[in-house]
């Protein structure tokens, strides 16, 4: 069985239709570029649709590269009801009851080298060494990444050398220029951080390392491992590159319009843009029709 009503959004008129059972289903999606739309905002419609899944048995969590401090302005907004993803792969932490259940970090010695070299070569970046509980800038304050102070992020500025001890689960580093984002990659390859790391692109004016044990997909395994989750259908949702893995690891993965094209190679399905609602028309249009979007895509491929 299925029910019928309609929400008015923006003088748009949707028609959502809930299933009654999607006790099988757990739902997993990015946050920036899926989730969030372009505004740095979760639409209305994307918030119902979620409660409306919940409130039909589904499980629903978030998979993202944002410390659970930057996401603070969104998590109570969502029915999240099993464990979540943090640093693109570097903590699964049970956002209701605070509790973490999961960490990996960075090998300090190998890392601080190549930081050192950082620090000399390219020093108009911002380089943030995120831990559990905060992160530290060890660039200057005019070259801070703006979203520090458009979410009023807080953080830590500190000496590269005082922070040798503390267990680094992931470095982001900041920049508009691209040639250095290129010199980055050429750079970690070089000083041979793949023995200790995965590095990307996360969106156009980010570089990331965190664990070589760590992705967003591995921990989507972690959870299909827990006794109460064994039996679920994983779904994944995201829109960048660091989402390749957790879509490959999901039954279903699912790609936004606006994804990168690396991405939309492996999703088994392409949704509509994070600016018309993405969620939304995962639930109301693709779950309850899987089988046959399936099929459609074997056919066409």
């Amino acid at each position: 069985m299925r029910g019928s009503f309609y929400l008015l959004q923006n003088q748009l008129h949707f028609e959502v239709i809930i299933m009654t059972d999607f006790s099988n289903v757990f739902l997993i999606s990015d946050m920036d570029g899926t989730l969030i739309n372009s505004k740095s905002q979760i639409s209305t419609i994307n918030k119902y649709a979620l409660n409306e899944f919940t409130k039909a048995g589904g499980t629903f969590a978030v998979a993202t590269g944002r410390t659970l401090h930057s996401c603070k302005q969104y998590i109570p907004e969502l029915p999240i009801n099993a464990p979540s993803i943090f640093y693109n792969g570097t903590i699964l932490q049970d956002t209701n009851n605070n509790v973490v259940l999961k960490t990996l970090s960075l090998q300090t010695k190998i890392l601080f080298n190549f930081l050192k070299q950082c620090l000399i070569h390219c020093p108009n970046t911002c380089i943030e060494l995120h831990t559990k509980d905060t992160f530290h800038i060890i660039t200057k304050e005019e070259f801070d990444d703006p979203v520090i102070k458009r979410e009023n992020l807080s953080y830590i500025r500190s000496n590269l050398d005082d922070l040798y001890d503390l267990d680094i689960l992931k470095v982001q580093f900041y920049t508009t220029n691209t040639h250095t984002i290129s010199w980055l990659h050429n750079f970690a390859k070089s000083m041979e951080m793949d023995k200790i790391a995965k590095y990307f692109t996360s969106w156009s004016s980010y570089f990331e390392l965190i664990p070589k044990n760590a992705s967003k997909g591995i921990m989507l395994d972690n959870l299909r491992k827990m006794p109460m989750y064994k039996d679920k259908i994983f779904i994944a949702v995201g829109d960048f590159d660091n989402d390749i893995e957790m879509l490959l690891f999901a039954d279903y993965g699912i790609a936004a319009q606006n994804a990168t094209q690396n991405l939309k190679q492996v999703a088994d399905i392409i949704g509509v843009s994070c600016d018309e609602h993405l969620l939304f028309h995962v639930i109301n249009k693709i779950i309850p029709n899987l089988d046959k979007l399936m099929i459609t895509t074997l056919q066409t491929a």
